[in-house]
């Protein structure tokens, strides 16, 4: 039986359905908790809960790929600065805000110790998988949940609350924009015993671009950036000892 020859597609049109499709993919609330399937996570995850499992947890670092990559980028800083203070990492590349609270229900955050302070940066990735199309209040909400979640868990902790850094070089990009909306937002959240902490100022230029040398791919941190981000860091907890 001869078998009929199928259409080869033009490239172009593949890359086309394949970008309708997820242009079509609804978006996740993101208060909703929601497991990251992305393929690295199972490895990460497995590091994570060994982390929490076995590391004396003074100061929890909670967040998606910014997060994570302290152990990367940031690496020498927090060999030297943040694991003598006791710091456990519990950031997953990928996450979001409800991928993060998916991940407080199944790890129960059982770290050893109750953390005297918890740092959150978070809302990158609802920004970048949505391309800034899910709502800003809607963000903001599923930030203010992991927070909620964490001072449950750990009612004596000290919550540092980051502002979300900035996502593009472009200051009036929908990415960037979005950004500043969420900050604004988050600032205003008045959470008890907390402080908010927003880095842009300190990362960006007079014309809102990029300080160079700061991002290596203009979202995600150099070793410079994890500096401004511990010299920004250890005032506020220093005050909590």
């Amino acid at each position: 039986m001869k078998i009929p020859r199928l259409p080869v597609l033009n490239p172009l049109i593949l890359a086309f359905l394949a970008s309708s499709s997820l242009a079509s993919e609804p978006i996740i609330p993101a208060t909703r908790p929601t497991e990251n399937t992305s393929h690295w996570v199972p490895a990460r995850t497995r590091e994570v809960k060994r982390q929490l499992k076995e590391l004396p947890c003074d100061i929890l670092f909670v967040g998606d790929s910014i997060t994570e990559c302290w152990e990367r980028e940031g690496r020498q800083i927090w060999q030297s600065v943040f694991l003598p203070m006791k710091a456990v990492n519990f950031g997953i590349s990928g996450d979001r805000t409800d991928n993060v609270l998916w991940r407080i229900k199944d790890t129960g955050l059982k770290t050893t110790t109750p953390p005297k302070c918890c740092i959150i940066l978070l809302g990158t990735n609802n920004i970048g998988k949505w391309d800034a199309k899910q709502k800003t209040d809607d963000i903001v909400r599923g930030i203010e949940s992991v927070c909620k979640a964490i001072r449950k868990k750990f009612p004596l902790a000290h919550l540092i609350l980051m502002g979300v850094t900035p996502y593009g070089n472009d200051p009036a990009a929908p990415h960037r924009r979005q950004g500043d909306e969420i900050n604004a937002k988050l600032a205003k959240l008045n959470l008890p015993y907390s402080d908010f902490l927003n880095l842009n100022d300190k990362m960006l230029n007079e014309d809102g671009t990029q300080k160079e040398g700061l991002f290596k791919d203009h979202v995600h941190l150099t070793a410079a950036g994890y500096q401004i981000w511990a010299d920004a860091l250890l005032p506020l907890l220093h005050k909590q000892k």
